[in-house]
């Protein structure tokens, strides 16, 4: 793992490019986590939009009232359609709620 002393590490200390808008986002010590975890590697990153798609789909399952897709949809900036094809859907995991 890392060394205590790293915890000293600010993303003002980086250069200039992504790594130190990452670190000005997340942290520097969370930068550090993610360079341990993915470190040279190629990987891919989802957009957030992809990434919140699961919540999204929840969400909606959730407020659906039978007679709300069009609130829905515009809630949510998705077409109606989309609404009528989220609810309609089976979970993919059993819920014990």
């Amino acid at each position: 793992m890392l060394e205590p002393w790293t915890n000293e590490l600010t993303s003002s200390m980086l250069p200039d490019g992504i790594c130190k808008r990452i670190a000005e986002e997340i942290g520097a010590d969370n930068l550090l986590k993610l360079a341990v975890l993915v470190g040279g590697s190629t990987f891919y990153m989802p957009q957030a939009e992809s990434i919140l798609r699961p919540l999204r789909d929840k969400k909606i399952k959730e407020a659906y009232n039978g007679y709300n897709i069009p609130e829905l949809a515009e809630r949510y900036g998705v077409t109606q359609r989309l609404v009528q094809q989220i609810v309609r859907q089976k979970p993919v995991y059993p819920t014990f709620e």
